[in-house]
């Protein structure tokens, strides 16, 4: 059984850091200042970064688009912390009316506030698109290099199964540097960092049917981080509970966002939504239009999403036991229900009616393209760096990686061998790609290669 004494705590993941906070040895009081401290310190860390401001020029549905209707992954994690904010204010409200109460968890609300924040950070330019056109890469490609066959299965795997969660935990314990100040990340709280692990695989553990091991959790290159996460929390190969909450809250954000913002983008009518829903729930009672029909989506949206607010909620509190155990193997937004039922066909309609639509798919095409460029030339390069010299053209395409990239390089490969430098080499160039926003992307695609 998983304690919260441990959950929520104030050990920070870095190579320097000596304290592990033991709640139980601590006054309510001085506890209460301590997680306090450490939580509000882990949500100014995040807010003032250089990776939290790039989300404000990364895709959520619609890549490029320049209209201020639009969500960014920005503004969608801002929505996910509101959500997961109020999901965990009706799971305290529920477990107290059967009379649980847990300190900790009253104090998680900046905590979860923080890994919503987090939660889209390590993703690469263009949505999960931009996923999708690493893992097609390196399976085209991957073999056509000769330092391919130097890496183990696992490392190869890292790259054919590319995870932006994978990514976000290297991001948050290496990649980003502080300008310089910080050697490992942004040394944030372990509880803070496990609310964001939906995924406890490595990639060559996975198993598409399975909630925990559907997809990478971690790298190789960050197995050791992973581990101390994990030891620090308590949870071992299991979910932290708070992540059942933030997934419900991302599901909650995406699905409904996705909705409006393509109705505002013109990609679908009131009468074809009303249609879909129908039939799917075998119901007419969603969709009443009273006044204008921008007026009616508005209000469907709104009273669906409350509706499946109570559901999300009520679920985490009646499985409650099974959660802190480890053996809740779904996510909570389940109940065989209309106001759920509504929802899956939400995000069926998303899927068939918006993701498919020739606006969406011809700019996810010239995301892939840019992205599939972008390493067609820098992958060659990399794998060339302190190992063999490189020409004129190579040298000028390399001075475009930043030096906290090379160091970082230097720091993982000092006591590799040869061909686990490959490994590391080529990191280095897919960490490029992931840090950078689409606007950026784009640019550096046309300065160097128009």
């Amino acid at each position: 059984m998983m304690k919260w004494n441990q959950l929520v705590g104030t050990y920070r993941i870095a190579s320097n850091s000596t304290k592990f906070c033991r709640n139980d040895n601590l006054t309510h009081k001085d506890l209460m200042e301590e997680l306090n401290r450490a939580l509000n310190s882990d949500y100014r860390r995040v807010i003032k970064s250089d990776s939290f401001r790039r989300l404000q020029d990364k895709t959520q549905v619609f890549p490029l688009e320049r209209n201020d209707f639009v969500r960014t992954r920005l503004t969608h994690s801002l929505e996910v912390a509101m959500h997961a904010r109020d999901l965990l204010s009706e799971v305290i409200k529920g477990l107290r009316a059967k009379g649980i109460e847990e300190m900790e968890l009253n104090s998680s609300y900046r905590l979860l506030e923080t890994a919503a924040l987090i939660h889209d950070i390590g993703n690469p330019p263009f949505g999960h698109f931009g996923e999708e056109a690493i893992r097609i890469w390196f399976a085209k490609n991957g073999e056509q290099q000769p330092e391919w066959e130097t890496l183990t299965e696992q490392q190869k795997e890292d790259f054919l199964q590319f995870e932006g969660n994978a990514q976000t935990i290297r991001l948050l314990t290496k990649l980003h540097t502080d300008n310089g100040a910080s050697q490992d990340g942004m040394k944030l709280t372990a509880s803070t960092m496990d609310a964001v692990i939906k995924y406890t695989a490595n990639s060559l553990q996975i198993e598409k049917g399975q909630l925990l091991t559907k997809k990478v959790g971690y790298f190789y290159s960050e197995r050791t981080e992973f581990k101390r996460i994990k030891y620090a929390t308590g949870t071992a190969d299991r979910r932290h509970p708070l992540v059942f909450l933030l997934e419900a809250a991302d599901d909650l954000a995406y699905t409904f966002s996705d909705i409006e913002d393509a109705y505002n983008y013109g990609l679908y009518s009131y009468r074809k939504l009303k249609s879909f829903i129908d039939e799917e729930t075998k119901t007419n009672t969603f969709l009443e239009k009273k006044d204008s029909e921008a007026a009616a989506i508005q209000n469907f949206l709104r009273t669906t999403q409350q509706s499946v607010y109570t559901s999300a909620s009520k679920a985490f509190v009646d499985n409650y036991d099974e959660i802190l155990e480890g053996s809740f193997e779904q996510e909570i937004i389940s109940e065989e229900c209309d106001a759920v039922r509504c929802f899956n066909a939400l995000k069926k309609f998303a899927y068939q009616h918006i993701f498919q639509t020739k606006e969406i798919l011809d700019q996810e095409v010239l995301g892939f393209h840019i992205i599939n460029r972008l390493l067609d030339e820098f992958v060659p390069v990399v794998l060339k760096y302190e190992k063999e010299p490189m020409n004129k053209y190579e040298e000028r395409l390399f001075n475009n990686i930043p030096e906290s990239a090379k160091q970082l390089y230097r720091k993982e490969a000092e006591d590799c061998r040869e061909d686990e430098q490959n490994y590391y080499r080529l990191k280095m160039a897919v960490d490029f790609i992931c840090n950078m926003t689409d606007g950026y992307a784009k640019k550096l695609h046309d300065t160097l290669f128009n």
